[in-house]
């Protein structure tokens, strides 16, 4: 599904907008959450469990940066939270382009 279907436009977005609306502050969250992943996974489906495992590294990584006190650890857990997700980026999206060109150079 992309954001110019017409699934999208005229099914998924209202029915999303409408409970969104409808819901409690509480469960507002949770849904976009879920909608969200059963979005992403409408499109790509092999890649919801590599979505998961980055929500959850998020989650855990921004619970620590919360609780610590110390300024400096913080900076250090923002910087790592930032190479992990950077880093999953770079392996899933350019990966086979820098050994496409590393192999044509070699």
């Amino acid at each position: 599904m992309v954001f110019s279907s017409v699934v999208f436009l005229f099914v998924f977005l209202p029915i999303v907008i409408s409970v969104y609306f409808i819901a409690n502050d509480t469960f507002k969250n949770i849904w976009l959450l879920m909608v969200s992943l059963l979005f992403y996974s409408w499109g790509e489906p092999k890649c919801i469990i590599l979505m998961l495992i980055s929500i959850f590294v998020n989650y855990i990584l921004g619970i620590i940066i919360n609780k610590t006190r110390d300024k400096k650890m913080s900076k250090v857990m923002l910087v790592f939270a930032v190479v992990v997700n950077i880093g999953i980026l770079l392996y899933f999206k350019y990966f086979n382009f820098f050994i496409s060109n590393i192999n044509r150079f070699l």
